[in-house]
């Protein structure tokens, strides 16, 4: 006897049934692991597992479940986001008032680099509060991509479609001075109220001063704080309008030029009276603590350095879990993971067809050798006819039927 063929691995029918995903681990303990992963380092991750299941995997399993999970994920909201946009007819009533700020925060990688890492924070602003200095931004979301501002501003449609920016009645933008921020806005909210943050105008405005001071023109005691106080309650006409009247030599010095002209630019965006009457907040206080929850709580540790192609998958389980949307990631992630498994399974019977197919046709064909005549089973009937005649023969039908048989009375 001939022994049996090895046999590939397989995918066994009852691990479809009963929604399993490939390892050793159950699916509610790899969501776990995965889980624990996005909260904290990985060799963390496994031991605290082991101790709240008495599961063990080691710390490469888990790093290489998180990253694996966060790319199937990351894969899913980037064909998302290239999907053209449709009207939302859920019949959800339109967000009232929205605001969104943009930054980044800076990741070391492999190999001493390091890398900006991009975050939009949204949140619901109510309406009317009583007290402007307290503008509370409630319900935050957020998105991060290691990415340039180009694709991240694409990607961002994700969320951007989720909160419904679009169908919102009223929407601010929180951001600082930079030009790909107002890139930003403009592709997906183009009549936002646009508000230039007011700790980065106040940094700017401190420059100013400094730089007008090494120039050699003296200020009165607290001049800053003036000039603050003014910005915020009075707007920024009446500072433009001192800057104005600075002499020519001190306005034409580089750092004085500099920091000016940025101001002057976005003097429209630093009317701080009226925003704050409107009841919008002025600070970008969101996406700054977007930038240490989501980011560097996790990418920042001591002694972290990432791989390029690590990142995002990390930064797509970190929105997850800071969104309060866990259970929607991870299912999401696995149907990714078990499509995925199906269309290489049946990829792989495809292939072995074909290859069967075209060895089949390579196999030489021997001619098969002429069969020998059957022998009859039964001896041939005599015929009913006699040769050369049209008369009976004593074997035809009419010989044997009852008419033509001898009478029992004829002489023999």
């Amino acid at each position: 006897m001939e022994p049996a063929h090895t046999v590939g691995r397989v995918f066994s029918p009852l691990d479809e049934e009963l929604a399993l995903l490939p390892g050793t681990l159950a699916p509610r303990q790899q969501s776990h692991l995965v889980q624990l992963g996005s909260w904290m380092p990985f060799r963390h991750a496994n031991r605290v597992l082991q101790e709240l299941l008495g599961v063990y995997v080691s710390s490469e399993t888990a790093r290489r479940l998180c990253e694996e999970v966060g790319r199937q994920m990351e894969d899913k909201q980037t064909a998302e986001a290239q999907e053209p946009w449709k009207e939302a007819t859920d019949g959800r009533e339109k967000p009232s008032r929205l605001a969104m700020s943009a930054d980044g925060a800076m990741v070391l990688l492999t190999g001493g680099e390091w890398a900006e890492v991009r975050t939009l924070a949204i949140g619901e602003v109510p309406s009317g509060p009583d007290d402007a200095e307290k503008v509370h931004v409630g319900h935050l979301s957020y998105f991060s991509r290691l990415t340039d501002a180009i694709h991240f501003t694409e990607l961002a449609e994700v969320e951007m479609r989720r909160r419904r920016i679009v169908q919102a009645k009223e929407v601010c933008a929180v951001m600082d001075g930079a030009d790909w921020l107002q890139t930003f806005v403009e592709i997906h909210r183009a009549n936002a109220v646009r508000i230039l943050d007011f700790p980065h105008a106040a940094e700017h405005l401190t420059k100013l001063l400094e730089a007008l001071a090494n120039a050699g023109h003296s200020f009165p005691p607290k001049m800053l704080d003036r000039c603050l106080h003014v910005l915020k309650h009075r707007g920024a006409g009446s500072l433009a309008s001192m800057a104005g009247r600075l002499p020519e030599s001190e306005a034409q010095q580089e750092d004085v030029r500099e920091h000016l002209g940025y101001l002057r630019k976005r003097l429209s965006l630093m009317q701080y009276p009226t925003f704050r009457r409107a009841g919008w907040p002025i600070g970008s206080g969101m996406v700054e603590s977007a930038n240490k929850l989501v980011v560097e709580a996790r990418l920042k540790g001591t002694g972290m350095r990432w791989r390029r192609t690590n990142v995002n998958p990390m930064l797509v389980l970190r929105n997850g879990v800071c969104n309060e949307r866990w259970q929607e990631t991870w299912q999401t992630a696995s149907n990714q993971r078990r499509d995925r498994l199906t269309q290489r399974r049946h990829k792989r019977s495809a292939q072995r067809q074909e290859a069967k197919q075209e060895a089949l046709k390579h196999v030489p064909v021997d001619p098969l050798p002429p069969q020998p005549p059957l022998a009859p089973l039964l001896p041939p009937d005599p015929p009913a006819m006699l040769a050369g005649t049209s008369r009976p023969s004593p074997h035809h039908p009419w010989k044997r039927g009852p008419a033509c048989a001898p009478s029992r009375f004829a002489k023999r």
